[in-house]
C-alpha cells in the first residue's frame, strides 16, 4: 500500500467538500511570527482581531485579497510509514508465507517494517496535510469572506504485542515463526499465533491500522469595528466578527495490507455535517499621541462544536485569548509581539499549542513591505519544532499586489533520507486596495 497516496486521497476528498485548518489565516501576521492583534491591516486583519478595522488612518479604504496556501506537520510518523509503504508488507508477507525467507530482499524488507511499527508503537504520532483557500473584502470598518480550510490526518495504531513474523503455512498445514534476521523458520502454533503475529494484528482481528481523519469547513465571517476616546485624546478600537460555519467531520481505518483500498468511498460514507457559528471580540488601546499600541483578542469565545459518525466525541474550536502589542518605529518600519494566554489543543492533530512570537515589517515603498518574524510553541515540552521562522513580502501596484508569506520550523525530520522541515506553511496572495 502507498502511504502517501492514501493520505492525498483523502486530502483530495476533503479539499472537493471544502477545507479547514484552523491556524492563522491572515497573511501579514503570519509572516511576523504570528504577531499581528495589535498592528496587522488589510482585507484579512480581522481574523487576528476585528478592532483593527479601525484602528488605521486609512481605515476607510476597500480592499479585496484572495489567496491559496498549503501546510505540512509532521508528528514522528512520515519516516517510518514511508519505509512501510516501499517496503510493501503485502508482498513482503506473502514471501514470507511461501518459504522465501532465506531471499535478502524478504529479509531486508521484513526487518524494515518490524522496526518502523516498533518505532510507530512507542509514540503518539500524526502526519497531516492542510490546504487553505480565501477571500476577503474590508470596507471602511466592515469585512466580509468566504474561508475555505481542511485538514487531513493520519495517525498508527499499533498493536505492540503482535509485532512478530508467525505465519500460516498452507503448503505444510501448520503455522511457522519466521527471524528476519537470519531468513530461518521455526514451528509455532495458533496459540502463538494470535497472541504475537503482525500478520493476526493486520489481517486477523485488526488491532494494528492507520487511522485516517478529515474535518473540512467553510466559514463566512461579518466583522464590524469601531472607536472612541476616553481621558483626553486615548483611543479605544473595538471590533466583533460573527462567523457561520458549516463543518464536515469524516473518518475511516485503513489496513497496512490493502493496496487497492480508496479511502475516498468510506470517508464519504462516514461524513457528518454541523452548521454553527463563532464569535471573536477584541480591543486595542492606543495612548494619545503615541506609536505605541497594546492589544487583546478572544476567538471563538462560544467554542464551536462539530459532530463527528462517533455521537461520543466532538471537534471543538476552543476559546483563544490573545494579547499584543506593536510599535511604529518609524513611517516605515514596525515591530510587533504577541503572546496567547490560553492554551488549546488543535482539532484533529493531537498537540496543545501556546504560541508567543513577533515580527518586524519594513515598508520603505508604496509598492513594497518586507517582514520576517520568529514564534515558539510554549506547550511543546519536547522541544520537537524548535523554533518557526517566518518571512514573507509583497510589491506590485497599489490595485494589485502579490503577497508571499512563508513559515518552517527550525528543526527537520528524516524522509526518504532526506530532511524536511517537521512544519512547513507557504501562503500565496493577490490584493487589491483603492479608495
Amino acid at each position: 500500500m502507498k502511504i502517501l497516496k492514501i493520505l492525498a486521497l483523502s486530502l483530495i476528498f476533503v479539499s472537493v467538500l471544502y477545507s479547514f485548518e484552523q491556524p492563522n489565516v491572515d497573511f501579514i501576521s503570519m509572516s511576523m511570527g504570528d504577531a499581528g492583534v495589535a498592528s496587522s491591516y488589510g482585507a484579512m486583519s480581522a481574523y487576528k482581531n476585528p478592532a483593527l478595522l479601525s484602528s488605521r488612518d486609512n481605515n476607510r479604504s476597500t480592499e479585496i485579497a484572495f489567496s491559496i496556501g498549503l501546510g505540512l506537520y509532521d508528528y514522528k510518523l512520515g519516516n517510518d510509514l514511508n519505509k512501510i509503504s516501499d517496503a510493501d508488507f503485502s508482498w513482503t508477507i506473502d514471501q514470507i508465507k511461501n518459504g522465501k525467507g532465506k531471499d535478502e530482499k524478504v529479509k531486508e524488507n521484513a526487518s524494515i517494517i518490524k522496526s518502523s511499527l516498533n518505532n510507530l508503537s512507542m509514540t503518539n504520532n500524526n502526519l497531516a496535510i492542510f490546504p487553505f483557500v480565501r477571500l476577503s473584502v474590508k470596507m471602511g470598518e466592515f469585512s466580509f469572506g468566504v474561508y475555505s480550510m481542511a485538514i487531513a490526518t493520519l495517525s498508527s495504531v499499533i498493536d505492540k504485542d503482535r509485532l512478530e513474523y508467525i505465519v500460516y503455512n498452507k503448503n505444510n498445514d501448520k503455522y511457522v515463526y519466521y527471524n528476519p534476521t537470519t531468513g530461518n523458520y521455526r514451528d509455532s502454533t495458533e496459540e502463538e499465533y494470535k497472541a504475537k503475529s503482525v500478520d493476526y494484528a493486520i489481517n486477523g482481528i485488526g488491532t494494528t491500522y492507520l487511522n485516517s481523519k478529515a474535518i473540512a469547513l467553510i466559514e463566512v465571517p461579518l466583522s464590524y469595528s469601531n472607536k472612541f476616546e476616553i481621558r483626553g485624546n486615548n483611543i479605544i478600537n473595538y471590533g466583533i466578527t460573527l462567523k457561520y460555519f458549516q463543518g464536515i467531520t469524516t473518518s475511516t481505518k485503513i489496513s497496512f495490507n490493502d493496496d487497492d483500498y480508496d479511502p475516498t468511498k468510506d470517508l464519504k460514507h462516514n461524513k457528518v455535517i454541523t452548521n454553527t457559528f463563532g464569535i471573536d471580540l477584541g480591543f486595542i488601546f492606543r495612548p494619545e499621541d503615541s506609536k505605541f499600541k497594546l492589544a487583546i483578542v478572544g476567538k471563538n469565545l462560544n467554542t464551536p462544536k462539530f459532530d463527528t459518525i462517533n455521537p461520543n466525541i466532538q471537534y471543538k474550536l476552543e476559546p483563544k485569548i490573545t494579547t499584543g502589542f506593536a510599535y511604529s518605529i518609524s513611517q516605515t518600519f514596525d515591530i510587533a509581539l504577541d503572546y496567547d494566554i490560553s492554551e488549546t489543543k488543535d482539532l484533529l492533530v493531537e498537540r496543545k499549542t501556546r504560541y508567543i512570537g513577533g515580527g518586524i515589517n519594513l515598508h520603505p515603498l508604496s509598492w513594497l513591505s518586507m517582514r520576517a518574524g520568529i514564534k515558539k510553541n510554549l506547550s511543546d515540552k519536547e522541544n520537537y519544532e524548535g523554533v518557526i521562522y517566518t518571512v514573507g513580502a509583497s510589491f506590485g501596484l497599489k490595485w494589485l499586489q502579490i503577497d508571499a508569506a512563508l513559515q518552517t520550523s527550525q528543526n527537520s525530520g528524516d524522509y526518504d533520507g532526506n530532511e524536511i522541515p517537521r512544519y512547513v506553511r507557504a501562503n500565496l496572495s493577490l490584493v487589491s486596495k483603492w479608495k
